[in-house]
């Protein structure tokens, strides 16, 4: 089996310069863990996962998911401090970088020996010029799994 067999297209990406903010509601809306970012030629230039919220500004996805219930913990003025924050910072200014991407053709265990090798839960596809074709996600692997148990 081969990475576009397994793949889940078309992917969520994002300008550079996008906001956090704006990538926490995308990712709310549309239920997925993670967001390509892509350069201005439509190319991988990053990826930001849910723990990527936590590296480096302290801004917690759970502030996007659960604004009441951390705003009784944080006080009003926490809250506010740090959606603030989410609204100023870059997509680049978190993202990961670089990014293991593979091609369409790629066999489905390079994909899982990235996972592996790297602690990464999402694998991009790429075509020849580095634009997204898809995603692999952990899940996406055990959905495959699952017609064998």
């Amino acid at each position: 089996m081969k990475a576009k067999d397994a793949m889940t297209s078309p992917v969520v990406g994002v300008p550079l310069g996008t906001s956090l903010e704006e990538v926490a509601r995308l990712m709310l809306e549309k239920r997925i863990g993670s967001v390509l970012v892509l350069d201005e030629e439509g190319r991988l230039a990053g990826i930001v996962t849910e723990s990527d919220f936590l590296k480096e500004r302290g801004i917690p996805f759970s502030t996007f998911r659960a604004p009441v219930l951390l705003g009784r913990f944080l006080g009003r003025e926490g809250l506010d401090h740090l959606l603030e924050e989410a609204k100023r910072t870059k997509v680049e200014e978190i993202m990961s970088a670089p990014v293991h991407a593979v091609g369409p053709e790629a066999p489905l265990s390079q994909v899982l020996e990235i996972m592996l090798e790297y602690d990464v839960n999402h694998v991009p596809v790429v075509d020849a010029e580095g634009r997204p074709v898809g995603i692999i996600t952990r899940f996406d692997l055990l959905r495959l799994l699952r017609p064998h148990l």
